[in-house]
C-alpha cells in the first residue's frame, strides 16, 4: 500500500474501516452471484453460489477470526472521504440513467452488466481516496466484465458477466484479507508506541 504520510495506529479489528469495507464488498459479491445466477443451469448456479459463500467465509476468517496484516493503516483525508461519498452518489445516478437508457432501447435484460460496470467504475477512485492499490484491480476487472456483457448484448451474457463479477470480487477480497496487497512491513515502519498499541489491539 502506498501513501504520502506516516502510518497511524492500527484500529482494533472490528473498528478497522478497511476490514469493515471488505465485509461490505464480500456482501456485494454474494449479492451479485445470488441475484443473477437464478437463470443459470442448476449445477452452475449451485457451484457459483457455493464458491462465493466459501470465498466470503474464508475472507471473514482472515479479517476477524485470524486477522492478517493489511498494511500500515493510513486514515483517509477529508478529501478522500469526499471522493468516496461522491462516487457512491454517482454510482446510483449512473445506474439509474443507464437503466432508463436500456429500457428506452428495449435492452433491460442487459442491466446486470451495466451494474457490474458502474460498480467497477466507482471502485477505481477509491485507490486514491483510501491509498489501496487493490481497488485499481478490482474496479478494472468489474469494468471489463460488465463491458463484455454489454457488448455481447444478450440477457444470458449479461447475467453471466454479473455472476462472474461477483466471483472475481470475492477472490480479490479474499486475497486482500490475506494481506496480498499489504506491501512490505519495512516501509513506513510505525513508531515503538504505535507498535505496542497495535499489539494490544490485535488481542481485541
Amino acid at each position: 500500500m502506498s501513501h504520502d504520510r506516516p502510518a497511524a495506529v492500527t484500529p482494533p479489528r472490528f473498528a478497522d474501516p478497511r476490514r469493515v469495507g471488505a465485509v461490505i464488498g464480500l456482501a456485494g459479491a454474494c449479492l451479485f452471484v445470488f441475484s443473477y445466477s437464478t437463470d443459470l443451469a442448476t449445477p452452475l448456479a449451485i457451484a457459483a453460489r457455493t464458491a462465493v459463500v466459501v470465498l466470503a467465509g474464508l475472507g471473514l476468517w482472515n479479517l476477524f477470526a485470524r486477522p492478517r496484516w493489511l498494511g500500515h493503516f493510513v486514515p483517509a483525508k477529508p478529501s478522500g472521504i469526499a471522493v468516496y461519498l461522491l462516487c457512491v452518489v454517482a454510482e446510483f445516478a449512473l445506474i439509474a440513467v443507464g437503466t432508463r437508457w436500456l429500457t428506452s432501447a428495449g435492452n433491460t435484460e442487459l442491466r446486470p452488466s451495466l451494474i457490474a460496470l458502474v460498480v467497477g467504475l466507482h471502485f477505481i477512485p477509491f485507490a486514491w481516496a483510501f491509498r489501496e492499490r487493490m481497488f485499481y484491480l478490482l474496479g478494472g476487472a468489474l469494468v471489463v466484465l460488465g463491458g463484455v456483457g454489454l457488448i455481447a448484448g444478450t440477457g444470458a451474457a449479461a447475467r453471466s458477466s454479473a455472476v462472474l463479477a461477483g466471483i472475481v470480487m470475492a477472490i480479490l477480497l479474499l486475497a486482500y484479507s490475506r494481506g496480498t496487497f499489504a506491501g512490505s512491513r519495512r516501509s513506513a515502519e510505525p513508531s515503538p508506541d504505535a507498535k505496542a498499541h497495535n499489539r494490544s489491539t490485535d488481542a481485541l
